[in-house]
């Protein structure tokens, strides 16, 4: 059975550690790899914008929303 396993020591009673994954942990990581997308995005554009255009002043913004992605 794949949601449990047992860990035997010599000499001791065994004991059984359920394996159950956190529901808040999962969401979190949900929530982080959405705002990482959407700073990527903001990032993509911004430089789109500064090649385009000729507007220099946006490499600095778009350098910090990719630091911000990652």
């Amino acid at each position: 059975n794949c949601s449990y396993f047992k860990h035997f020591t010599p000499g001791e009673t065994s004991e059984i550690f359920e394996v159950t994954t956190q529901k808040e942990y999962s969401i979190s990581a949900a929530a982080i790899a959405i705002f990482s997308v959407g700073f990527a995005i903001m990032g993509t554009i911004c430089v789109l914008l500064s090649f385009r255009k000729k507007r220099d002043y946006l490499l600095k913004p778009a350098s910090m929303f990719y630091t911000f992605a990652g």
